[in-house]
């Protein structure tokens, strides 16, 4: 069965039409969530630790700011919990392929309540300083390094073939949902209770998601053999780096990540100096890019193929881009949220079909080891606030934005120009 849409009296309702060429699963935005029940337990909590790391890093960026008043720092701070994207993703991704991946991601998820708890500790008795926020900031992404990879080479495994693109779009969705949940749960707590309690919470949805793991049966997955060498951590690496159709489908993730997904870090200056909406303010900026983030998720895991998608990947990260300009320099509130929407839809649309097509373009025995290297782009975000906080710093959060989004937006006509992979796609 297929599906086409018809609008009637301002509704929107499927009408079945027969087309025995279609499998019916094809129709469904939910069907791996509905189908598989060791996949629905991992996207439950992949959502619940995502969304404590979101509630993490607004508070630490609130807490931070409040700490020291400076812009640089806060860049510092998104600095700190990122680069060990950049240092251990491509390493953990070979550890993936070489133990129990089940196991790995249940370690990680332990050890990330423990930072959460510690944080919680130091808040709550007013003992908390700047270095100490630092020093969360890069233990969490450590662990954030192993576990997200851990996740996402978890699904092929969970879910027949024909419907691995949309359980990545519903774990796109699912965690782009977090950043309305997440940032906006993190605003109530901070003005009702203050800046310890969104890290009480975070440690308890992360024992949650440990607790899930634990009591879910995952198919048995046999770790590749041989000696974890340098060359074997690196594989991934040189199979992206080898194939033309891998490569640009990362520089087509790495470019935003580096020069215009940071603006996310810097959400919390432009809520308190800019647009002098305070905390809650800033729940409902990241809210409506949140908003925006799951229905981009939605799209890539209700289509049926990504087949032709290739092309129009250029063109939709150079909206992206304008839409970030655009925000820069019309940060008022109803074009603000606005703006935040539509980069929150397009960005998740690239960005989760980007995902989708570099996983069905590798195989499991590898697959640890490319994600690793896939990763790395996220470790991209933190490096780039880094740049980002030091404009900021010196000519304003909007001028620093606004650059970041201009260039990439350059680099991306560029790449659109020599690069041919993605167009047969």
């Amino acid at each position: 069965m297929a599906t086409i849409w018809a609008r009637r009296l301002g509704r929107w309702r499927t009408l079945p039409v027969a087309d025995d060429s279609v499998d019916a699963r094809a129709t469904s935005t939910f069907h791996a969530l509905k189908t598989y029940q060791s996949f629905r337990r991992l996207w439950i909590a992949s959502v619940l630790f995502t969304a404590s790391n979101w509630m993490q890093n607004i508070t630490l960026g609130w807490l931070g700011f409040m700490l020291t008043d400076s812009e640089r720092y806060v860049g510092l701070l998104a600095f700190a919990g990122g680069i060990p994207f950049v240092v251990v993703s491509i390493p953990g991704g070979a550890l993936l392929d070489r133990y129990d991946r089940r196991k790995v991601l249940m370690t990680g998820q332990f050890l990330a309540a423990v930072v959460a708890a510690g944080l919680a500790f130091f808040v709550l008795s007013g003992r908390a300083q700047p270095w100490h926020l630092l020093i969360a900031a890069f233990l969490n992404g450590c662990l954030q390094a192993i576990i997200s990879p851990s996740q996402q080479s978890l699904v092929p495994r969970l879910v027949d073939t024909q419907d691995l693109q949309n359980a990545l779009g519903l774990m796109s969705a699912g965690g782009n949902m977090t950043r309305v949940v997440g940032p906006a749960l993190s605003g109530v707590l901070i003005a009702a209770l203050g800046t310890g309690y969104p890290f009480v919470v975070q440690a308890i949805a992360v024992l949650a998601a440990f607790i899930i793991i634990y009591g879910t049966v995952f198919p048995t997955i046999a770790p590749s053999t041989g000696r974890l060498s340098v060359g074997v951590v690196m594989e991934g690496a040189r199979i992206v780096a080898r194939r033309d159709d891998l490569r640009e489908i990362f520089l087509l993730t790495a470019l935003p990540s580096l020069l215009i997904f940071p603006y996310l870090s810097f959400l919390n200056v432009y809520a308190e100096d800019v647009m002098k909406i305070g905390s809650q303010g800033l729940g409902l900026l990241l809210a409506c890019s949140g908003v925006g983030a799951v229905i981009g998720g939605l799209m890539i895991a209700s289509r049926r193929s990504l087949a032709g998608i290739g092309s129009g990947l250029y063109l939709w990260t150079g909206v992206y881009c304008l839409c970030l300009m655009g925000f820069s320099l019309f940060p008022h509130v109803i074009s603000g949220i606005t703006l935040l929407a539509a980069a929150g839809l397009i960005g998740s649309f690239v960005f989760s079909a980007n995902n989708a097509l570099m996983q069905a373009r590798i195989t499991d025995d590898v697959r640890g080891r490319v994600m690793g290297t896939y990763i790395l782009t996220w470790g991209l975000m933190p490096i780039g606030a880094l740049w980002m906080g030091e404009v900021a710093q010196v000519w304003g959060v909007q001028a620093a934005t606004f650059s970041g989004a201009f260039l990439c937006l350059l680099l991306v006509i560029g790449l659109r120009w020599k690069s041919r992979a993605l167009h047969a796609i």
